[in-house]
């Protein structure tokens, strides 16, 4: 096989022979293979792109040796092969020539023809040095700029960040001051507790979710269910409360249980701290004493009437906290202390409240009513003792407000006083006085009975208000005066809050002369207790001022604060002048002829409330019932009232009583009995010196 070879000998970095080129073409590299006799091949034909196999090496991967005259016999590279004719400088194509160059072109090596290279001239290199140094420079001046804005204008803004991302404020929980009786006692205090809380995003699928709850009803039982659960966690809320009202150490064996289901999801279930209040009385004194909500801030009560002074106030601390939230040891700084609450003292009693309570539920039971209330106030001073109400089939520890004060009814009878008052004061009568009585009277264009049937009668003014009669009473009203008459009602505080220290008083409703309330009716009913309303909390009120040599102090339960320890007396309320001493005394002689017992002249409507060993004073009433549905007064419902002074002779305490719609003529005068008579025992009040005087009811009675 021939082997024939052109070369360009114009490459880069080489110089052309004369007279190679002409024309300044180029010529181009050919190789030619030509098949031996008999190989097979054609001229210009390659073996190997062809298909005919390659020459053989003598071993693989070997350069095959050349001898030293076949070394020297090679040309070198890039000359000219001896007796090769050089071809013209413009050679004319021919058809032998095309077919020679087409084969050419199939022949050409896989390589391809090498590219020529362009050289940069020498100033191109410094240019690009200096756009280099040039954008080099530009970006440290940035740099500079930004780091001296950084760590000068901007350095005090920087550094609150960086503070606000590694400091943490926390919060000092201040106490809730407690709520106490008189003795020191406890009606409320706080204990800390916990709530666990849920971040539901941090959870990392609905099986955790589930994992959760089902620990959280393991160990809660009924206070809490799965599905509740499940629905804070999946309500899309970024903080949900999962359970409260929870102590430490139950909190601390819940959350334990917890972290071995979120594992790495540290925040996904937390615990914040929540202050519980304990009522550790059972909850008698609930409906004085109130509660608290979840936020630890007072719903009712006294806890909310005084939130703002047994809340206190909050501190707080700084520190360092890690990535976790954890408090980085000896990072603590710019402590303000807690301030906690301040202790509220009440005017009750934790041990008499509870046994009135006992007495008035029972008495509910015993007499069929909806409900009765109970009031026992100290005369002198004001100072409730206890407020105590019980409704049929309710337990008084979970209402929601304390109708001793919030609930106004009828008074009936009781409400003569104000009469027998103002008649008193203005000299109209005395206690021995003569009245000619009849069973009726026509006032105001009705006709008022009174409870029993009886034709005219001699009766003195004490007889009148000890048995109660509607129609003397109107005859003292008659001459006493419209205008005299209302103007003692606002004396005595009716149609007025009393201003006791517990949310949601009512004043009642006590028409006015002049009003659109005001009728011809309206003085036929008023003397009598009819017309009317007030709360108990008022009627305590009205005897407490006739007990007192006529000045009414206006009712309080709170006795004082307690600050470290230090205990501050309340400011003493100004007492409210509703008549003269001596019309006071007078009045509360009179009162005693009630509970007085004997024959019909002498035998008053309340002999059962006499105390043994004490004087007894008080008044009965009976008030009808407005019927819903005729709105009219009722035939068989009725309020039964009683208000009341013990000692008489030396009043220490008003009791006032209702009961409302009692069955079977059932009336407060046992109740009264029962709470006045325990009361003189609890506070060691000493009996009366001498037994009431017995007064004459009637005179020349003979009907």
């Amino acid at each position: 096989m021939t082997y024939e070879k052109r070369t360009d000998s114009t490459r880069i970095g080489r110089r052309p022979a004369e007279g190679q080129f002409a024309a300044g073409l180029r010529a181009p590299v050919r190789r030619v293979w030509a098949g031996a006799a008999g190989d097979g091949g054609t001229p210009g034909s390659n073996p190997r792109r062809e298909g005919a196999a390659a020459p053989r090496r003598a071993s693989a991967g070997a350069r095959p040796r050349r001898s030293s005259a076949e070394a020297a016999a090679q040309p070198r590279r890039g000359a000219r092969p001896a007796g090769r004719e050089v071809r013209p400088a413009n050679p004319q194509p021919t058809a032998k020539g095309a077919a020679a160059r087409s084969a050419q072109a199939k022949a050409k090596s896989v390589r391809g023809r090498r590219q020529r290279r362009t050289r940069m001239a020498p100033g191109d290199s410094n240019r690009r040095i200096k756009i280099a140094l040039s954008v080099l420079l530009v970006m440290l001046v940035a740099a500079i700029v930004k780091l001296t804005f950084v760590q000068g204008v901007s350095a005090a803004e920087y550094a609150a960040k960086a503070e606000s991302q590694r400091a943490d404020k926390i919060t000092l929980f201040a106490d809730r001051g407690a709520i106490v009786d008189r003795n020191g006692t406890p009606l409320a205090f706080t204990v800390e507790g916990r709530m666990i809380a849920a971040r539901p995003a941090l959870f990392v699928s609905d099986v955790q979710r589930h994992q959760v709850a089902d620990i959280l009803v393991a160990a809660l039982g009924p206070a809490v269910s799965a599905d509740a659960i499940m629905e804070q966690l999946l309500s899309g809320k970024k903080y949900v409360y999962l359970a409260k009202n929870l102590m430490p150490a139950q909190t601390d064996a819940i959350m334990a249980d917890i972290r071995t289901v979120t594992k790495d999801q540290v925040n996904a279930v937390v615990t914040e701290r929540q202050d519980i209040r304990q009522y550790p009385d059972g909850g008698v004194a609930r409906s004085i004493v109130g509660n608290t909500g979840w936020d630890g801030h007072g719903t009712m009560g006294i806890e909310v009437m005084y939130d703002s002074v047994l809340s206190g106030t909050d501190g707080s601390r700084v520190a360092d906290v890690d990535a976790r939230g954890g408090v980085i040891p000896g990072t603590n700084r710019d402590e303000v202390p807690a301030k906690n609450g301040t202790d509220i003292n009440t005017t009750m009693d934790a041990d008499f409240q509870y046994q009135v309570q006992q007495y008035v539920t029972d008495y509910v039971a015993a007499t069929g009513a909806k409900k009765g209330m109970a009031v026992v106030m100290d005369v002198k001073t004001g100072q409730v003792y206890s407020l105590a109400y019980s409704v049929a089939g309710q337990d008084p520890a979970h209402s929601v407000s304390n109708p001793v004060m919030s609930e106004t009814f009828e008074p009936g009878s009781v409400n003569k006083v104000v009469t027998f008052a103002a008649a008193l004061e203005a000299g109209l009568i005395t206690p021995e006085s003569v009245l000619q009585v009849d069973g009726d009277i026509k006032m105001g264009g009705i006709t008022v009975h009174d409870a029993w049937k009886h034709g005219e009668i001699d009766m003195t003014a004490t007889g009148i208000l000890a048995k109660s009669s509607n129609v003397g009473t109107l005859m003292i009203a008659q001459k006493v005066g419209e205008a005299a008459f209302a103007d003692e009602l606002k004396k005595f505080g009716l149609g007025k809050k009393t201003g006791i220290e517990l949310p949601g008083e009512e004043k009642g409703i006590v028409p006015e002369e002049g009003d659109s309330r005001w009728s011809s009716t309206t003085f036929a009913n008023l003397p009598i207790g009819q017309g009317l309303t007030m709360t108990l909390v008022q009627l305590a009120s009205m005897y407490q001022a006739i007990g007192n040599g006529g000045v009414r102090i206006p009712p309080t339960v709170i006795a004082g604060t307690t600050t470290n320890g230090v205990f501050t007396p309340a400011v003493a309320k100004p007492g409210v002048p509703v008549m003269s001493p001596a019309t006071a005394d007078t009045l509360r002689d009179m009162l005693r002829a009630t509970t007085q017992d004997g024959d019909i002249s002498h035998k008053g409507t309340a002999a059962g409330a006499a105390i043994t060993g004490y004087q007894v004073g008080g008044k009965t009433g009976t008030a009808q019932q407005v019927d819903p549905e005729t709105n009219q007064y009722s035939a068989t419902k009725y309020n039964s009232t009683f208000a009341g002074l013990v000692p008489a002779d030396n009043p220490r305490f008003a009791v006032a009583i209702m009961l409302d719609a009692p069955t079977m003529g059932k009336n407060a005068v046992p109740l009264f009995k029962d709470i006045a008579a325990y009361a003189m025992r609890a506070f060691d009040v000493p009996p009366s010196a001498t037994p009431a005087p017995v007064y004459d009811l009637y005179k020349n009675y003979g009907g």
